[in-house]
């Protein structure tokens, strides 16, 4: 019987064709499985997320992501997708836990303070009048440590409240801390608070004053301390944890510019009062007496300026 030419043919390239087919599968999977991998890897950078403005670290290696407002549209759930990100790898290091914020979220803040070399950081939560949650962020490895401060924060201010309200069940104020980093790896607190923020309440709110000392290597609170203000102190009190430094070209003459230092020495003393031991301020106002003598003493406005300056910011240091 002869064989048929197609017959014979197809027999003799047909486990070739299945040799070759195999080949271009396993290709294609292979193919797949990288393409896969870059997929998965390049997905650790979530669509839709930008840096947020001000969040970088001193080095420019780390910022926090957040959602953009047109991800947001898309996805509201993404508000509590932020994450700490290292911007040079282009790598995630976490998520942030307790996150609420997408870019330019009316009412709504994110504020990042860096240590000054860039190992860690305070992240800020805000509400519309002040703070919802406070977190530090320390870099380890890939990943970072959060731990909770904003907690104590509220706690103290709210029992402070509680009690110049003799109301136990007081929900407390609205509070905007600031902070002061130290090269101890200790983080200083300082802010006031009140109840009535845009003063709407004709007989006034409550008031209180907190101050506290963070220790990261411990991860404890060294001196955490509120007490109650009354609307005077809260609004001579002002927002003395911040920046004190005058603008001098506000003044327009010498005797303006001396008194501008002086109502602000006087703003800061009072602060130094409120939030020292009254023992360690017993000593600070017999300092105080003696240098008002040296300044009074002095016949030059531009030399008093100077002596006034320079006291506004050694008291300002008691306060830290």
């Amino acid at each position: 019987m002869s064989i048929l030419p197609g017959a014979e043919l197809g027999q003799r390239i047909g486990p070739m064709t299945s040799i070759m087919d195999m080949s271009r599968l396993l290709f294609a999977v292979g193919c797949f499985v990288f393409l896969s991998a870059t997929k998965a890897a390049a997905g650790d950078w979530p669509d839709g997320c930008v840096v947020c403005e001000n969040t970088q670290s001193p080095d420019e290696q780390y910022g926090i992501l957040v959602p953009s407002m047109d991800a947001w549209e898309k996805d509201e759930s993404l508000e509590e997708t932020n994450y700490l990100a290292d911007l040079k790898a282009h790598q995630l290091m976490g998520k942030i836990r307790g996150a609420d914020y997408f870019e330019h979220q009316n009412h709504r803040g994110l504020q990042v303070t860096w240590a000054p070399n860039s190992t860690w950081c305070i992240v800020e939560y805000d509400s519309r009048f002040g703070f919802d949650t406070i977190s530090i962020l320390e870099l380890k490895g890939s990943g970072f440590v959060q731990t909770d401060i904003g907690k104590q924060i509220d706690k103290s201010l709210k029992a402070a409240i509680a009690k110049q309200s003799h109301d136990p069940e007081s929900s407390g104020g609205d509070a905007t801390p600031h902070f002061r980093i130290g090269a101890d790896r200790k983080v200083r607190v300082g802010t006031v608070s009140t109840t009535d923020p845009k003063q709407l309440n004709e007989k006034g709110g409550y008031y209180a004053l907190f101050h506290g000392t963070f220790d990261l290597r411990s991860k404890k609170w060294l001196m955490a301390e509120a007490r109650p203000l009354t609307r005077n102190e809260y609004d001579r009190f002002g927002d003395l944890f911040g920046d004190l430094e005058l603008d001098e070209t506000t003044f327009a003459t010498e005797e303006d510019k001396a008194k501008g230092f002086d109502d602000r020495m006087n703003e800061v003393y009072l602060a130094v009062r409120l939030v020292l031991p009254p023992a360690r301020f017993a000593a600070v106002k017999k300092e105080q007496i003696e240098w008002l003598k040296k300044r009074d003493a002095t016949t030059s406005i531009e030399e008093k300026c100077k002596l006034m300056e320079a006291r506004i910011k050694v008291l300002q240091e008691l306060l830290w």
